[in-house]
């Protein structure tokens, strides 16, 4: 969805502050009480998308506001499912803090009826660290291939849903891929298509 279409758009380059938590639970706030009876959520919210924390930057560069933007959100309303899409390339600090902080759900049905992160998607473009430098040239210093599996390893080891992404491009074996997410505890792998150049 573009800007036009979602209403959102990225913050200008001027420096400008970063989003808080009480804005982005305000927001999440507004869209669900803009909602009208011909945009259902059906009887549980189960035609309910939820809310994905997603951006130009990573989400766990700002774990502590999406902690607090989940929480607040949940002293709100019932029943959302937050996604939360990431490179994970963080610190352990960030991850301790995720994991302790109670907005997560670890595989508990009673849990899933609650507004929590749900899902954990970790992008992971290939399945080596050479190719791996290559397509995603991290911008963190000292962070890359290993660090992204012990994130995804860390947080499905704790109970976390972790969906593993690539992108199906031809240079890449994208069965190699799924396999080393599976083998680290992901619950799931999606592929998304490839609308780049022939490489060669």
């Amino acid at each position: 969805a573009t800007s036009v279409d979602t209403g959102f758009e990225p913050l200008p380059d001027d420096g400008a502050e970063d989003p808080t938590a009480d804005e982005l639970a305000s927001l999440v706030d507004e869209f669900y009480a803009a909602r009208t009876s011909t945009e259902s959520l059906g009887s549980m919210g189960e035609s309910d998308g939820g809310v994905v924390f997603q951006g130009e930057g990573d989400p766990m560069s700002a774990a502590g506001v999406v902690v607090d933007t989940v929480r607040l959100v949940a002293e709100r309303r019932n029943g959302i499912a937050f996604r939360l899409n990431t490179l994970g390339l963080c610190g352990l600090d960030d991850i301790e803090l995720l994991l302790s902080s109670g907005v997560l759900t670890r595989g508990d049905a009673d849990q899933r009826r609650e507004t929590r992160i749900a899902t954990v998607s970790v992008f992971l473009p290939a399945a080596n660290p050479n190719k791996y430098k290559e397509l995603l040239q991290p911008k963190i210093d000292g962070m890359g291939f290993g660090d992204v599996c012990s994130f995804v390893a860390r947080l499905a080891e704790a109970g976390v849903d972790v969906e593993c992404t690539a992108v199906a491009r031809p240079d890449v074996n994208v069965g190699e891929v799924k396999a080393l997410a599976m083998s680290l505890g992901a619950t799931s792998f999606r592929t998304r298509s490839w609308i780049g150049p022939s490489v060669e």
